[in-house]
């Protein structure tokens, strides 16, 4: 996946180029929440310190440069291509055989060279000991869950993704989680390492004092040892989020972001915390459209566990009926996939599959649909998959969208899917969806 790729074109750059990497790394891995965590940690260090920092992160929804930013504004186009067409050119002479994302990777790393930073967080890819990234060696490494993902890739079990995750983890460095699941793996790899592993309830105890989907409000306690950073001026903050999970990754930053000043001897104040979260930009976290008499959610919920937790959260917060448009990519368990859809059809939930246009990752809904026929043994759920309904090709969801009776449409599942619905249907046609006040 990358690692040894990147090293060799490390060593190509320290020993022709004198290019040497001048900075510390915090690396970021998880099953769900690595992208808004990594993008925290930059905005709290950002507004807390004097450093430059780097942001490498996935995916992006409206161009690539949005992956690479330094104090957290993108590069711009023409530096992305001069550096690209380098990347190329040491590929191509070395034989180092890049991936795509190998090539990201190495764009980015050479930028935050050449501009000087002093802190670049990159985002892993998938998994962790075979990333890219990983080739990077890291001060700080930050796990935020484990769950069952990319299993045709990272193994079909918990036991085996946390032990590709937790391949991040370097000697004598410093490990944040909040993963339960998997835990076990993690705290063998820092045992055998040397290194810290620190949680967010550490430092800091949480409380919802308001909820109006999809805005919470939480009340942030800091614990003792916490008040004596002398890092923080209050003794609690009160900190508003515009969807339900973004206070654990926010948590994960924030312990992350101390631990990191702490680590370097950084005296400052961590203050104006809600303008951190306020100032996110990553796109469709449970964001809300309108268009004509009906409103568009739509959650870059991709995994098995952050799916429960989104339709867990819709029918808490949500008092009528709503139909839920579905993608999956490939290496996706057919299992927990078969479990989610079961599960709302019976709750009486008009679902309808779709796919994405990247074919090498798409999961046909028509295949998908079968399979789950297939699979399943007991007739009356395989009575109840037949229900599916499908919308293919993604130019039909808006006249589809138009069809469907309910007034809330849930769009979510792949994160391609996601991205494709707003660039193509929702940003483009401003006149018909517009984002709910």
């Amino acid at each position: 996946m990358g690692k040894i790729e990147v090293e060799k074109f490390l060593n190509i750059l320290e020993q022709k180029y004198n290019l040497h990497i001048n900075f510390d790394v915090i690396l970021v891995t998880g099953t769900a929440g690595k992208t808004t965590t990594s993008h925290y940690i930059n905005l709290i260090l950002q507004n807390s310190t004097n450093l430059k920092i780097g942001l490498f992160s996935k995916p992006h929804i409206t161009n690539i440069t949005e992956r690479i930013r330094i104090n957290y504004v993108p590069i711009k186009e023409n530096q992305f291509e001069q550096i690209q067409s380098f990347v190329k050119s040491i590929n191509q002479e070395h034989n180092l055989n890049f991936s795509w994302f190998d090539e990201l990777v190495s764009i980015a790393i050479i930028y935050f060279i050449k501009e000087k930073i002093d802190l670049a967080i990159f985002e892993i890819g998938i998994g962790g000991l075979k990333d890219s990234t990983n080739a990077l060696k890291s001060i700080i490494n930050v796990i935020t869950n484990i769950g069952l993902e990319h299993t045709d890739i990272l193994g079909k079990t918990i036991k085996e993704i946390a032990q590709q995750k937790a391949g991040i983890i370097k000697n004598k460095s410093i490990v944040v989680t909040n993963a339960t699941k998997g835990l076990k793996q993690i705290k063998e790899k820092a045992k055998q390492t040397n290194s810290k592993i620190y949680k967010p309830t550490n430092f800091f105890k949480i409380e919802k004092i308001n909820s109006q989907f999809p805005s919470y409000t939480y009340k942030i306690k800091l614990k003792t040892e916490t008040r004596k950073t002398d890092l923080f001026n209050k003794k609690e903050l009160t900190l508003k989020f515009n969807t339900y999970y973004l206070v654990e990754n926010f948590l994960i930053a924030l312990t992350t972001s101390l631990l990191y000043c702490m680590e370097k001897n950084i005296n400052t104040r961590f203050d104006n915390l809600q303008n951190c979260v306020d100032s996110m930009d990553v796109k469709l976290k449970t964001q809300i459209f309108e268009y004509y008499d009906k409103k568009i959610i739509i959650d870059t919920a991709k995994d098995y566990q952050s799916l429960l937790k989104l339709f867990k959260e819709l029918f808490t917060r949500i008092n009528q009926k709503f139909a839920v448009i579905l993608s999956f990519s490939k290496g996706k368990e057919l299992k927990l996939i078969k479990k989610l859809l079961l599960n709302l059809l019976e709750k009486n939930i008009k679902l309808y599959l779709s796919e994405h246009s990247i074919e090498e990752k798409k999961l046909n809904p028509y295949h998908l649909k079968e399979k789950l026929i297939e699979k399943s043994k007991k007739m009356e759920e395989k009575e109840k998959l037949k229900n599916l309904q499908i919308i293919t090709p993604l130019s039909q969801i808006e006249e589809e969208i138009k069809k469907i009776e309910e007034q809330i449409i849930v769009i979510t599942g792949s994160l391609y899917f996601c991205a494709e619905i707003y660039n193509n249907l929702l940003n483009k046609r401003p006149e018909n969806f517009q984002v709910a006040k």
